[in-house]
């Protein structure tokens, strides 16, 4: 290395040093490993310098079905030489619902829909998710610490469509 490109390294350096955190855009270049690209001219970020943020983290709650028993039946039929046992004694299994005990009525039956940004959140294996894993060519918001030997990765980027 030449003295000029020694001074230009050491000058870059403690430029740095007096900035230790800095705001960075990323490109998820894989999913696992997790892989994040800040600069096609830098090598990717591999998953031990990646500090993951729970907004971007997996989190998935489970659409919960349980049942309904009909306790309530009763059958008994009226014949000249009096009438028959009671039939229709005991629990009889309804249909699932998706609604908890004691809830309004009115919902039994509908379905359970989470929304953001006016979207469907995702029902997938039986849990809606709140929050996907990152995947292959999401677009984050990172925090650059420790001189550049961590990243914490803190929100994915979202564009706006349209507009007017």
């Amino acid at each position: 290395m030449s003295l000029a490109g020694a001074i230009q390294y050491l000058a870059e350096q403690s430029r740095q040093a007096g900035q230790p955190t800095d705001y960075l855009t990323g490109t998820v270049t894989s999913e696992d490993p997790l892989k994040i690209t800040i600069d096609t001219t830098m090598q990717e970020l591999q998953a031990q310098s990646l500090l993951l943020t729970e907004p971007v983290m997996e989190k998935k709650i489970p659409v919960l079905t349980h049942k309904h028993y009909i306790s309530t039946l009763s059958h008994m039929h009226t014949c000249p030489t009096g009438t028959t046992s009671q039939a229709l004694t005991g629990q009889y299994l309804g249909e699932d619902s998706l609604v908890s005990e004691g809830a309004n009525t009115t919902l039994q039956g509908e379905n359970i829909v989470c929304y953001e940004h006016g979207e469907a959140l995702p029902v997938e294996d039986g849990y809606i998710i709140l929050n996907r894993k990152l995947e292959q060519d999401d677009k984050v918001l990172m925090l650059r610490v420790s001189s550049g030997q961590l990243f914490i990765v803190l929100s994915r980027i979202f564009t706006i469509q349209g507009g007017g």
